[in-house]
């Protein structure tokens, strides 16, 4: 099992870099600068870890500054809540996504240390460490519910 995520791991980390490489080669430089590393939201979340964050890529023409993985969880929810059939989807899973103490998706405010109003009656808790919260929005969030996260980047200060 160890051999398997390490492997895991670094497939992310060289799918992070050649992605990397690639932009730098292409001359993308409308949306990344020179100090920025880019990582697609696809890979291992534990290649965030340690890293600030400052903004969030959708494709190759949009881009969001941000400062926080909690800026970056609620641009990425509000977007994907902005989707009608993904905000009944959303709607549907609340109460059903648990971390290790609190509910992770919620209908109501109780026992929450740090939530945030995606919308009326939906809420996420966002008290975690940068890996458990990007690894809870993409698995146990996202992919349930149907979610194309394959073309949103995340820069990072390099």
């Amino acid at each position: 099992m160890d051999i398997l995520r390490e492997l895991q791991s670094m497939r992310s980390k060289l799918d992070a870099l050649i992605l990397y490489m690639a932009q730098t080669s292409n001359g993308n430089s409308t949306s990344v600068t020179s100090h920025e590393l880019v990582f697609p939201l696809t890979v291992e979340p534990s290649i965030f870890k340690g890293k600030k964050p400052v903004g969030i890529l959708f494709g190759e023409t949009e881009r969001e500054d941000i400062s926080t993985w909690k800026m970056a969880v609620k641009e990425i929810m509000k977007r994907c809540n902005s989707d009608p059939e993904k905000h009944v989807a959303l709607m549907n899973l609340r109460g059903r996504v648990a971390g290790r103490n609190r509910m992770f998706l919620s209908n109501k405010l109780d026992n929450m240390r740090s939530p945030y109003m995606i919308s009326e009656n939906l809420y996420m808790e966002t008290h975690y460490d940068t890996e458990t919260l990007i690894r809870m929005l993409t698995s146990r969030i996202l992919d349930v519910i149907g979610y194309d996260y394959g073309h949103i980047s995340i820069a990072t200060r390099g």
